[in-house]
């Protein structure tokens, strides 16, 4: 496999190669890259078959190198050091993230996935082409045990947050799709202004709401009956949205 390595950071870079070299012999590392616009040039050039990308780089960050892909025939692993960024929004898209220190032995796993797979999976190329063409998406995948359920963002009604998990309630369903990620990481991938960050623990569609209590506390009651609160330093912005909805 034709193999890019982008990090900004040259240790990185370095440690990855040195142990791609000891334990995935079979890698055939093509290009080392510590600045992601000579990376995206060689990418668009060149093709390679697998890219290990960095996330956090300046002037242009892993998300947006994908965006300005005009392709994906090639394979993506994510490595990062944050466990809590967007990476986990976007785990079930690429074909595997590693967290830094990259571990040898999920290092292998991650590889193997990339050899049992002769081209892109479905996931990584919808995920993508959401990323590149449609960075307000109107559909989102969201990972259910093995399958990946698509669901229209209009459908969803709010999302509760839940420690490490976040509960996604959606039109016409009554039980919730349970995802481990947390509120804030799926709010960067709705990217979307009809949600409103209403309370630390709520996020809610703004077209879904039925009512809006006059009450000191603050609550809106969403179209399947359920209360919601809404926090005393959010109400003022929530009458000026929804008088725009």
């Amino acid at each position: 496999m034709k193999t890019y390595l982008l990090d900004d950071e040259s240790n990185c870079t370095d440690v990855l190669q040195v142990l791609l070299g000891k334990y995935c012999p079979d890698v055939q590392i093509k290009g080392i890259f510590n600045d992601p616009e000579l990376a995206l040039e060689a990418i668009l050039r060149e093709r390679p078959d697998l890219l290990f990308l960095d996330i956090e780089m300046p002037m242009l960050n892993g998300f947006e190198l994908l965006r300005r892909c005009e392709s994906l025939e090639f394979k993506v692993i994510f490595t990062t050091a944050y466990d809590q960024y967007a990476v986990k929004a976007f785990k079930f898209n690429a074909l595997d993230y590693l967290l830094k220190p990259v571990d040898k032995d999920e290092l292998i796993a991650a590889v193997g996935k990339a050899k049992l797979n002769a081209s892109p999976t479905a996931a990584q190329l919808s995920s993508v082409q959401y990323l590149r063409n449609n960075p307000t998406p109107e559909r989102i995948a969201l990972p259910v045990g093995q399958e990946l359920l698509l669901v229209e963002v209009i459908d969803i009604q709010y999302v509760e947050s839940e420690g490490s998990y976040v509960s996604v309630f959606l039109k016409g369903q009554n039980k919730p799709v349970v995802l481990s990620k947390s509120l804030r990481e799926f709010e960067e991938l709705l990217n979307n202004p009809a949600f409103f960050r209403a309370h630390n623990s709520y996020l809610i569609h703004l077209k879904h709401i039925k009512k809006i209590m006059r009450t000191d506390a603050g609550e809106v009651v969403m179209e399947n009956g359920r209360s919601l609160p809404v926090a005393r330093a959010k109400k003022a912005e929530l009458m000026g949205l929804i008088a725009k909805v």
